[in-house]
């Protein structure tokens, strides 16, 4: 059964409606080439099912980043070296004369330690985000589970969007910053090391654009 094409007084009905901004995202994405999707193991989420808090009843995300997970590679690194120091410095000896009662709970002070600051770098990653909806850019910095810093940006307030990528390292993994100046009390709104940040940077041009047509149109 071949498709039936919506007609023009649905699409008519739909630019009038509250749900305009529907059309205007899928419109931006077809141009910029993106579909739904999930990469970069979830640092690029192209309108992912989800909500944030503070999200308003018409609004929706049109991009969630986090930073490239290539990022996270030093402090791996850095765990798994707290993880093996222990028995490399236990198998020189160097504690010999430690009763072995001390020497367990040592072991098991530094695994907890260790335990935390894996535990503190996976939350920062996972809860450090920058959203792009159809009205503004939402940048969250989580620090730990007591405190967070949330910045807003109307994108009818975005004066100049901008994208830097540089080092062998960022372009070899197609990340970078997005750095957005705005008119509001929050000058610069940033998002850190995101991946593919040209089209980051794109996407949220054209949605500006389509916000001011229609506020020039008095839509």
């Amino acid at each position: 059964i071949p498709k039936k094409e919506k007609p023009e007084s649905y699409k008519q009905e739909i630019k009038e409606s509250k749900l305009w901004w529907k059309e205007v995202i899928d419109n931006v994405l077809e141009k910029v080439g993106e579909t739904p999707r999930h990469a970069m193991l979830g640092a690029y989420n192209v309108r992912p099912d989800t909500r944030f808090v503070a999200q308003q009843e018409d609004e929706e995300i049109v991009l969630l980043l986090r930073a490239h997970p290539i990022t996270n590679v030093p402090w791996i690194l850095l765990a798994i070296l707290m993880l093996v120091l222990p028995s490399f410095i236990l198998g020189g000896g160097l504690f010999a004369a430690v009763p072995g009662k001390f020497m367990f709970i040592g072991k098991l002070a530094w695994y907890l330690v260790t335990l935390v600051f894996i535990l503190e770098k996976i939350l920062y990653w996972y809860y450090s985000v920058f959203i792009v909806t159809n009205e503004r850019l939402v940048d969250i910095d989580f620090y730990n589970l007591m405190y967070r810093i949330t910045t807003y940006a109307n994108l009818n307030h975005i004066e100049e969007p901008a994208s830097v990528t540089g080092g062998f390292i960022r372009s070899l993994f197609q990340y970078g910053n997005v750095w957005v100046t705005t008119a509001s009390e929050n000058p610069t709104v940033e998002a850190l090391n995101v991946p593919y940040p040209d089209k980051v940077v794109d996407i949220i041009s054209r949605l500006s654009e389509e916000l001011e047509k229609r506020r020039e149109q008095g839509k």
